[in-house]
């Protein structure tokens, strides 16, 4: 039994920290081009600063949805003094009305239960929808892959994708690293469509159907705050156009229940969901009542089949579904 249980507990030792060196890679890999210390200022006083700028940027540039590497994006303008051509601002614009959401960083100091949130800041995220995209709906927890191009509020370009690339949060592999991993991003892609369908072309290469496409304009505390990157100095507030192709429904600890339905409190928030106390969020925990049975037992019915989630049983007499209550196994 004490072999069992040490197994046990070092299979869990394992995954959270497979996960969590994922995560370390991810966010490092990141961190480009850092040649010089900055000094740290605080989340919220940057936070006015730039929506301020963000706001004022709206308010005096104009967009044309236009083409890009064959890709639907936007080309966006300065409105010149005087606005002699009747321009309409970003802010004022009808066609894609400018829509937004308040947010919280999601960067946390380690996936455990206690890892602290690094910035409870409030922020303001700005989007614009340039197409709803009729496919599968985003969360935060799946793999999506996205192309996408970014810019600085003085319109420099600082970073481009046009072939696309999967990306999770966090990271199930090193290979995921490469992906843009800054938690306004993550955030603004909740919530989209991804394509209806990937179409072969004849020259060998493929596009999508019907894609989600939006705009988002991202402050630098839900950015790379106080990183340099190429093109892109500390504290630089950023805009995206970010085009949703594919998703993909992720079980982060295997255990059989994807890890959207481990949410328990339907808050959003996946890490503060312990059910069994041992500061491991259940979607990173394959034994979520710690009963010594792993979770993807415990749901299965007398033939060795899965239940959906929504018809795993509880356990007699109780009110929990059965791989969450201890006592039923």
């Amino acid at each position: 039994m004490r072999a069992q249980l040490a197994t046990i507990y070092m299979n869990k030792v394992k995954i959270f920290s497979t996960l969590f060196l994922a995560l370390v890679v991810l966010i490092s890999c990141n961190k480009e081009d850092d040649p010089a210390s900055v000094p740290l200022r605080d989340f919220a006083e940057q936070y006015a600063t730039d929506i301020a700028a963000i706001e004022t940027y709206l308010k005096t540039h104009s967009m044309v949805v236009t083409t890009v590497d064959g890709l639907r994006d936007v080309s966006i303008t300065k409105i010149p003094d005087g606005n002699p051509n009747n321009l309409v601002s970003i802010w004022d614009n009808t066609e894609y009305p400018l829509q937004s959401k308040i947010v919280k960083s999601d960067v946390r100091s380690s996936l455990s239960v206690t890892g602290e949130l690094l910035d409870d800041t409030e922020y303001k995220l700005y989007y614009l929808n340039l197409a709803t995209g009729a496919g599968t709906t985003a969360t935060t927890t799946d793999s999506t892959y996205v192309s996408y191009r970014g810019w600085r509020l003085d319109n420099t370009e600082f970073d481009r994708n046009t072939t696309g690339l999967w990306f999770t949060n966090p990271a199930l592999s090193s290979l995921e690293s490469s992906a843009v991993s800054i938690s306004g991003f993550r955030q603004s892609i909740a919530g989209m469509n991804a394509a209806t369908a990937i179409i072969n072309n004849p020259d060998g290469t493929f596009s999508f159907q019907d894609s989600g496409i939006i705009v988002a304009f991202i402050p630098s505390g839900l950015g790379y705050f106080a990183t340099t990157r190429t093109n892109l100095p500390a504290y630089s507030p950023l805009v995206f156009t970010i085009r949703l192709h594919r998703v993909r429904e992720r079980d982060h600890d295997r255990d059989g229940i994807l890890s959207k339905y481990e949410d328990i409190n339907n808050d959003g928030n996946l890490s503060n969901d312990d059910t069994d106390g041992d500061n491991t969020p259940n979607y990173i925990d394959f034994d979520d009542d710690n009963d010594r049975t792993r979770t993807s037992d415990e749901i299965l019915d007398d033939n060795g089949n899965r239940f959906p989630f929504d018809q795993i049983p509880t356990c007699p007499g109780g009110t929990l579904k059965r791989h969450l209550d201890p006592n039923c196994n």
